[in-house]
């Protein structure tokens, strides 16, 4: 005979752990962090806001000011003076669409602190001249402050294929045919090394998909050079993140089609900063299973002291308005009816010898009607 434990039991403390989580909620107040790990209710974690999407973050901190800039018209933007909650949609990220490009729509951008106490976003618009009608180069604009839109350098974009726009800063991907256009550059991510030097990472469009990387000058307005590739993939590897840990070399990286709930998000390290990346063991970090959220991935780190104020910024889908992520099947180009939007998720990432792993979410107001 085998003997099976009463299912009562199980029912009894999943209702209590229910209502005490409910319970925490609800005293924490609409704009309050309620701080579980993925394994504690709620689950799957709530984003930082539900009504407003923000693809591919980039997050930044003044001081006083959180910003989170996004994939959008102009590039989205909102902010708040408390990670928690209170994010409010902010002014378009740039001023104005740059001279050189054919549309202002702006895909993944990256904020970052100027050398001279300002700042710099990074970010990539389609151009003409390159293979496809959404292939993109790579601007740089600056900004005194992060609540004054960022003015784009009009003159050239500081990468791009060479397809007429002069003076070329880079040859990404080479074609393998000589009569057709060059492919685009998306995904900037700008990286500081120990010793102070400036690079910006990014990804070649199309498939095969590479990382690649380009030292830039001091004040992070040009670049030196040509680049060079890191990691080159048959499938899609994209939105490049470089983390220093332990004497080593991170990337952080997301895999596969961000339309659906199979983006995730991975990692590989190489103690060399521009070579091991090819043969480098690949890691899962942040995946549908693990997380429970739809296509966690467009990571952006941001480092603190102590160290357990690490914060690992993400995107993931929900849809029609519900609180919950899109069902496992949802496919963006497929499935419109379902309405999904990529909104802000936050996470404490750990660092251990072995390399990162996800610590507590940082969770947001619950969601209302």
């Amino acid at each position: 005979m085998v003997l099976r434990r009463p299912r009562h039991r199980f029912v009894v403390t999943r209702a209590a752990t229910l209502l005490v989580a409910c319970a925490l909620v609800l005293a924490a107040g609409p704009a309050s962090a309620v701080r579980m790990t993925g394994e504690q209710l709620p689950w799957p974690p709530r984003p930082m806001f539900w009504q407003a999407s923000l693809p591919d973050p980039s997050v930044v901190h003044d001081g006083t000011t959180w910003l989170a800039v996004g994939t959008g018209r102009l590039g989205r933007t909102r902010t708040t003076t408390s990670q928690y909650g209170g994010w409010v949609e902010g002014p378009a990220l740039l001023s104005h669409t740059p001279a050189w490009a054919r549309s202002g729509f702006v895909w993944a951008p990256e904020v970052e602190r100027a050398p001279d106490g300002g700042w710099i976003a990074y970010y990539s618009v389609p151009v003409a001249g390159l293979r496809g009608a959404e292939d993109r180069c790579i601007g740089v604009a600056t900004s005194p402050a992060l609540g004054t839109p960022f003015v784009p350098d009009d003159t050239h974009p500081i990468v791009c294929p060479p397809a007429g726009l002069a003076p070329p800063a880079d040859d990404p991907l080479a074609s393998g045919v000589a009569d057709l256009p060059a492919t685009g550059v998306i995904d900037p991510s700008s990286y500081v090394d120990p010793a102070g030097r400036r690079f910006l990472l990014y990804r070649t469009q199309g498939q095969p998909s590479s990382i690649r990387m380009v030292r830039l000058t001091k004040d992070g307005l040009h670049a030196r050079g040509t680049s060079i590739e890191l990691l080159r993939t048959p499938g899609v590897l994209e939105n490049p993140v470089m983390v220093d840990r332990g004497g080593w070399h991170h990337l952080l990286l997301s895999r596969g089609d961000y339309g659906g709930c199979g983006y995730t998000t991975v990692w590989r390290r190489s103690s060399k900063l521009r070579k091991g990346w090819q043969d480098a063991t690949q890691h899962d970090l942040l995946t549908r299973r693990s997380t429970g959220l739809c296509g966690p991935g467009g990571t952006d780190y941001v480092e603190a002291s102590p160290a357990s104020a690490n914060r690992l910024f993400l995107h993931g889908w929900v849809c029609d308005g519900v609180n919950s992520p899109c069902p496992a099947t949802y496919d963006q180009r497929q499935d419109p009816v379902f309405d999904g939007k990529r909104v802000l998720y936050v996470a404490q990432l750990r660092w251990t010898r072995t390399g990162p792993t996800l610590g507590r979410w940082v969770e947001g107001p619950a969601w209302q009607l």
